[in-house]
């Protein structure tokens, strides 16, 4: 083989080697440097996930579900019917409930009657009174007189004795009147104190109603907010019980959980700008903005959280929960709460 071919050879892979050796470092130097300056203007973090809202919609009566009015991850509307629980036993108990109203209203309508009567024989003793008053007085004034008469012998014994019997008649009329009269006093006391309990039922009663009237409607489960309906468990026929989950509400309501390292906190503030990348959609950019920062680090919230008052310490960086919201106007409706995104917040500095 000639020597200065193989020469050449060796020196062409050389060439070769170095020239790809230097595109590898202009390469490296390209992404240093872009890095470098990347960094410069933004903190970043990609232990960040949509969040949203997720409600379970629990029943608050049992019964057999009579209707399912929803379709699996379908958009509802606040007050939107989700599902309808046989009421006809509840419809049964607020007719029980109204009957019994009304057989107390009556037994109270009966006893303001009693009342009333009891009130109107007042009247009628207190003018007995009276009318027996003016009689005592009138038969005493006869007796006077004839008294005096038959001390002068103008009158006789007998005009004496008859004037003293009516006197003393008048009088025990008038006794009798009189007792009569305290008596219907008493009974208007009795029949007054006898009602109130009465009343005080029929507010029991009424009370009673409201309430099966708000466990009847209970039978109608309806969406507590504007979202989507989660999957779909529970199928008309089945018996459901009180406090049963029935399906999840997710809110329409769209945030950030972007969990920070604490050494990027000072670069960030309320307010500060963030784009946001989401790994379902790697081509769009989002918008929006801190909104607040956790008032705890994340492990604080945990079940146990980390004690290092004892035994040996590691120090574990910690992260702090950071809530960011999108700006308006972006077609946010295909995020997901769960989905994990990648923030770059600018830098304060």
């Amino acid at each position: 083989m000639n020597p200065n071919a193989k020469s050449t050879k060796k020196f062409s892979f050389n060439n070769a080697l170095v020239a790809f050796a230097i595109i590898i470092l202009l390469g490296g130097i390209v992404m240093l440097v872009k890095y470098l300056f990347f960094s410069s203007r933004y903190t970043t973090t990609n232990d960040a996930q949509i969040e949203q809202y997720i409600s379970p919609m629990a029943s608050r009566v049992p019964g057999f579900v009579k209707e399912v009015r929803f379709e699996e991850n379908q958009f509802v509307k606040k007050g939107d019917t989700l599902f309808i629980i046989d009421d006809r036993e509840y419809k049964n108990k607020l007719a029980m409930a109204d009957a019994e109203l009304l057989s107390s209203r009556t037994t109270v309508e009966a006893s303001q009657k009693a009342i009333s009567a009891t009130a109107g024989s007042i009247a009628v003793q207190q003018a007995k009174v009276a009318a027996s008053k003016v009689k005592v007085w009138q038969t005493k004034q006869d007796f006077t007189r004839i008294g005096n008469l038959l001390a002068e012998e103008a009158a006789t014994q007998q005009d004496y004795e008859h004037v003293k019997a009516a006197y003393d008649m008048a009088v025990a009329q008038l006794n009798a009147a009189q007792e009569e009269y305290n008596n219907a006093l008493l009974n208007t006391s009795k029949e007054q104190a006898s009602a109130l309990p009465i009343q005080a039922t029929v507010k029991f009663k009424e009370a009673a109603k409201e309430n099966m009237s708000l466990i009847l409607s209970y039978a109608v489960v309806t969406a507590a907010f504007d979202g989507y309906v989660g999957r779909k468990t529970i199928q008309e026929g089945q018996l459901i019980k009180e406090g049963q989950t029935l399906v999840e509400l997710v809110s329409k309501e769209r945030w950030i959980t972007a969990n920070f390292r604490e050494k990027q906190i000072e670069n960030i503030d309320v307010g500060t700008a963030v784009n946001i990348t989401v790994d379902a959609y790697p081509s769009v950019v989002f918008t929006g903005k801190i909104k607040s920062f956790s008032p705890a680090s994340g492990s604080r919230f945990s079940m146990i959280p980390q004690e290092n008052a004892t035994g040996n310490f590691v120090k574990i960086e910690q992260r702090i929960p950071v809530k960011i919201v999108f700006d308006d106007n972006q077609a946010i409706d295909k995020l997901r709460a769960g989905m994990n995104v990648v923030v770059h917040a600018t830098s304060k500095k």
